[in-house]
């Protein structure tokens, strides 16, 4: 409570009109002010954002007023905003990476004042290693772009027990296995699009590059967002759990298997449309740099094998229980002209002597192929004798 209050009396202490300043810059300032003072943790992004609000500031206070002005609205010591914005102005080209590296702010700072090469070495050293640390950056400076001669052995990550250890390696794999994934992709999104330039898609040419390729991307993605299931394959092989269905994830897994073998390719008059609206749309939104990518479909959906598989089973478990099709239904259903019925019904007619006839006037849920005079009795004594003939 009592660090709340003296931040908001500092941050009070600050005049605008002793300053000089008018009331356009003053809202660009408190804009700033405001996004910085209630920024709490601060990921490697987020240093980059402060950075770049410190530094539209700094520029507006170029006079001299800056210093006052961060500690008395931000309470952020000078030294501190200096160091941010050195971080945005210095290191925004490689952010990207830095962000993925998940690079904390302090190894950020020291790493603002690095060559174009210390830099790239900096980050060659995090991907290999699984981490940065400030003496590592130190390390690099001093030896003019070198990664000094303490650099760990990639091989000692595998020698860490503990939670600790097994939490390095699962950062190592999520780092290098996505990278590795998104490389796959993008080769894939590239032999596409090559394909698709020419005249006519050759299937079998563009199979033999990228269905084994595709094979390994599929593996990658479920080994990276998958677990295991707990119940072995007959006994031997575990097997990955499933997306769930109707996901965007599940649509990129099931694209991957399709390119994985050409049998499962639509045919050739097809292939067009199929790798330029489907195909490609879903692999550029796994692979996409967007916080939030907007699915590129009406919505994601089973493969069309599952779709027809499914109502095949729905359709087998509705006639399960009912009665077998009649000859108007059948005709019905195959749109068979009422002259064909006729001609059907006459010949069935003449063949059984009259006693079978069509009928297309009985309810559609129970109809009857014919009508079946009743029976005669079978009792002996109710039969009349024949006539006896005439000599």
């Amino acid at each position: 409570m009592r660090t709340k209050t003296t931040k908001t009396t500092t941050t009070a202490a600050f005049s605008y009109e002793d300053n000089g300043i008018g009331h356009t810059l003053r809202e660009q300032l408190e804009t700033s002010a405001a996004y910085i003072f209630d920024l709490g943790r601060r990921t490697t992004e987020q240093t980059f954002e402060l950075g770049d609000h410190l530094a539209q500031a700094a520029d507006l206070l170029a006079d001299g007023r800056f210093d006052k002005w961060v500690k008395m609205r931000c309470g952020l010591a000078p030294r501190s905003a200096r160091n941010y914005t050195a971080v945005f102005r210095n290191l925004t080209p490689y952010r990207d990476d830095l962000v993925d590296l998940s690079v904390g702010a302090t190894v950020l700072f020291h790493l603002s004042s690095a060559t174009t090469d210390q830099v790239k070495a900096a980050i060659a050293f995090a991907e290999e290693n699984g981490r940065l640390q400030v003496a590592d950056v130190k390390a690099i400076l001093a030896g003019g772009g070198e990664e000094g001669g303490d650099k760990p052995e990639t091989s000692d990550q595998f020698r860490i027990g503990g939670v600790a250890g097994l939490k390095a390696l699962t950062a190592i794999k999520i780092r290098d296995g996505l990278k590795a994934f998104s490389a796959h992709i993008v080769t894939i999104c590239q032999a596409i699009e090559a394909a698709l330039a020419k005249s006519r898609v050759i299937k079998e040419a563009l199979a033999k590059e990228i269905q084994d390729i595709a094979r390994v991307a599929r593996q990658e993605l479920e080994s990276l967002a998958l677990f295991i299931e707990p119940e072995l394959d007959w006994g031997r092989n575990t097997k990955a759990t499933k997306f769930p269905k109707k996901t965007g994830w599940a649509e990129v897994n099931d694209t991957l298997y399709t390119l994985g073998g050409i049998d499962s390719w639509p045919k050739s008059k097809e292939m067009r449309d199929w790798l330029a609206l489907h195909v490609l749309p879903v692999l550029g939104w796994a692979v996409s740099k967007e916080r939030k990518p907007e699915w590129p479909l009406a919505a994601p959906s089973a493969p069309a094998s599952t779709l027809a598989i499914a109502v095949e089973a729905d359709g087998a478990g509705d006639r399960q229980d009912a009665e077998p099709a009649m000859p108007d239904e059948v005709a019905k259903d195959a749109d068979v002209p009422d002259e064909a019925i006729e001609r059907f019904g006459a010949a069935l007619e003449e063949a059984t002597g009259g006693f079978m006839t069509v009928s297309r006037e009985v309810p559609r849920n129970r109809r009857q192929l014919a009508k079946v005079p009743p029976l005669a009795d079978d009792s002996v004594s109710e039969v009349e004798p024949a006539p006896a003939a005439v000599p």
